[in-house]
């Protein structure tokens, strides 16, 4: 749907204005005068005849000129039956701020709510909300919303299905003079404009120069993450959402559910987009304000200069510890730093530079033009604690001049305190530089900014790989009928009936025998030799470690024996056991799960018997590429495993990646399955080989 006219009217009429200055009607008003809107601006009451020095309008039918957009600051009952009203003067657009609808969660609302949907339907009419606070357009003065403040003009875009975030959001931008608004748009109960048609709306709006999203939870999740990716490579896009704690996964039947929850999926949608996650409200402050400023690291190789010895070297550990880089400077540039200063000044002159207490402006401005030669610096962070010789506002007068030079990398003022620095930061914000009175949340910012900007460099296409679906096209029809005849029996397949949907899908599996007899068991050894690994044959025990259902490291006969004994015990004979060659290598777990707002997720992690304690893991919204497949596999410790290990062969990330899409592949191309849990999935010498899978049926 195109926004534009929403969003950038020549023409507004309030319905429901009022004299008492505390109620919605009465605010909206002022808003739009006060912001500036140029445009024809209408207030209708069925009484009144005067507000702020404007005429008032007993009905829309009075105006008798066209509105690009009707506001209705009246009661929810009201507010549908108005709807009538409003498509009988040709226009299309409306607000709707009144609560009472599906957010209260009562009989009552939520007929309302339906009443509301099937109206603007048949009345073809764009509604933002209900329960919104309305919308703001700084360009063309249009503040129809009840905040308590004008928005200062700017680049930085705002969505938020939270009205309290955008009030408080707003109420910090007015106080910033290098900071401002292009457009606030506030969500509601998304009865029929939602975040994706928002984003899409931004996007190509040229005052937005940063998107922030404020989210509880995502419509057309599908959609949203196809616009999204695109969005991102565009402009960058903040996001920060509530509800990281859901705990519907925990009665999952597989590792895989329990170890992937709502706020997993979402989080990697986030990331595999190119967009950034903001872990909270002050991170997504900071990153508003970052990106705002155009203040973006050009890698993670950040350089550290300070006055502080002590706090440099915390600020350092910080940088490490969130995957950034000291930059370690040329010899060049080290053998002239050594020798800028007078022998009696014995600065470090390793990464982060210590220029002592004493460090003067001229000090900082010396060490800062010897180190902007340098071509591999991402971020230069400039750390300043107010000492008795400090020249705090004089450094801040040379960060400014050597910011607006031609030889500037992105600089990072870090002036800590506050009485002393508090002159030194207001220059800065004149200046319409960023600058901070502490570093905690710095570092972790400036990674999550040079991870998304990995992501959006790298190319986004993320379908399947057509040379990855030929064996599960060639044998979708033979796949079909192993799911329906195993799950006839039971919610999840049997472990040979699993592993065989596995390996017509092209995945190369451990074969798997079914011993019910001495006989069986001598067949087995003829086949594959030792070593071997015997399993409980039951189909009603699904966690098998947690009954001693697995016994591995049997090598001889009289093992073999005994463990056949051991494990029919714990059923009957007549059942058996299973045995299979035993593989050594890494283990980890693949599985995939459905998510009922984005589809089908894989999930890749360190597995074994100790998937569910380690939980490290990461999940994939299928389909995805294998350059964002190899970025989030080298920001875990799964990065370790590509490198030998104690013997163990390297972990491959092509052959991994193929396994990962080919699972997602079943459970996109068969809705009857719910989930899927390889572990462990061994990567041995024969390269990667499914060992133990469960797949798991809808019923």
């Amino acid at each position: 749907m195109n926004l534009r006219r929403m969003f950038s009217p020549k023409s507004v009429a309030i319905v429901g204005v009022s004299q008492n200055e505390k109620k919605v009607g009465y605010l909206v008003a002022k808003n739009m005068l006060e912001q500036g809107f140029a445009g024809d601006l209408y207030f209708i009451h069925p009484t009144a005849t005067e507000l702020l020095g404007k005429k008032v309008y007993p009905d829309l039918r009075s105006i008798g000129a066209p509105v690009d957009v009707v506001v209705l600051a009246i009661p929810a009952q009201i507010a549908v039956s108005y709807l009538d009203q409003i498509a009988e003067i040709g226009c299309q657009n409306v607000v709707i701020f009144a609560a009472g609808f599906g957010e209260t969660h009562s009989p009552e609302s939520a007929i309302l709510e339906n009443e509301l949907h099937v109206k603007i339907q048949a009345l073809g009419i764009t509604v933002l909300g209900p329960n919104c606070i309305g919308f703001i357009n700084t360009k063309w003065g249009v503040n129809a919303t009840f905040f308590a403040a004008k928005a200062p003009r700017g680049g930085i875009g705002i969505i938020s299905q939270s009205g309290a975030l955008g009030s408080a959001l707003l109420d910090y931008v007015v106080t910033k003079t290098h900071l401002g608004i292009s457009t606030f748009l506030s969500l509601g109960n998304k009865a029929m404009i939602n975040e994706s048609d928002c984003l899409t709306h931004l996007s190509e709006d040229p005052e937005t120069k940063v998107i922030g999203i404020y989210l509880e939870d995502v419509k057309e999740g599908k959609r949203f993450r196809a616009i999204l990716q695109d969005v991102a490579r565009k402009k960058p896009i903040i996001m920060l959402k509530s509800g990281r704690t859901k705990e519907g996964s925990q009665a999952a039947m597989s590792h895989t559910g329990s170890m992937v929850g709502d706020d997993g999926v979402f989080d990697s949608v986030i990331k595999e987009t190119g967009a950034v996650r903001a872990d909270s409200y002050a991170e997504f402050e900071m990153l508003l304000k970052l990106y705002s400023l155009q203040a973006v690291p050009v890698n993670r190789r950040i350089l550290v200069l300070s006055n502080a010895g002590g706090m440099g070297v915390l600020l350092a550990d910080e940088l490490v510890a969130q995957g950034l880089e000291l930059v370690t400077m040329s010899e060049e540039t080290t053998a002239k730093l050594a020798t800028a200063f007078d022998d009696t000044k014995k600065i470090t002159v390793h990464n982060p530079i210590d220029l002592l207490g004493d460090a003067s402006a001229y000090d900082y401005e010396k060490a800062i033009n010897l180190t902007m030669q340098e071509q591999n610096i991402g971020g230069v962070i400039v750390l300043l604690t107010p000492q008795a010789n400090t020249e705090i506002l004089e450094t801040a007068q040379v960060l400014e001049k050597i910011y607006n030079t031609s030889a500037y990398k992105p600089l990072y003022p870090v002036f800590m305190g506050k009485e002393s620095v508090k002159e030194a930061h207001s220059y800065f914000e004149k200046a319409g530089m960023a600058s901070f009175r502490y570093f905690a949340h710095l570092p972790k910012v400036l990674a999550k900014m040079c991870d998304a900007q990995e992501v959006r460099s790298s190319p986004s296409l993320s379908t399947c790989p057509p040379s990855l679906a030929v064996s599960l096209s060639t044998n979708q029809t033979h796949i079909r009928q192993t799911l329906i005849t195993g799950s006839q029996k039971q919610v999840f397949l049997n472990q040979p009936d699993s592993l065989h949907v596995l390996k017509q899908s092209g995945i190369v599996i451990a074969p798997v025998y079914h011993a019910v007899s001495e006989r069986d068991l001598k067949q087995v050894i003829s086949q594959e030799g030792y070593p071997l690994v015997a399993k409980l044959a039951s189909d009603k025990i699904t966690h098998k470690t947690e009954v001693s259902g697995v016994i591995t490291g049997i090598t001889v006969w009289e093992e073999l024996s005994n463990a056949f004994k051991t494990l029919t015990s714990l059923t009957d004979k007549r059942s058996g056991c299973f045995l299979q060659k035993q593989y050594k290598g890494h283990e980890l777990i693949i599985g995939a799960k459905r998510d009922l707002t984005f589809g089908s997720v894989v999930m890749v992690g360190l597995g074994g018997i100790y998937a569910e304690l380690l939980k490290e893991t990461k999940s994939f919204v299928f389909p995805f590429s294998f350059p964002y497949f190899e970025h989030a596999l080298h920001q875990s410790k799964l990065h370790t495993l590509t490198s030998s290990f104690r013997s163990m062969p390297p972990l491959e990330l092509n052959s991994l990646y193929a396994i990962a899409m080919r699972i997602g592949l079943i459970m996109d191309r068969f809705p009857e399955v719910s989930e899927i849990d390889i572990n462990p999935l061994i990567i041995s010498t024969e390269g990667p080989i499914a060992v133990d899978t469960r797949v798991i049926c809808r019923h």
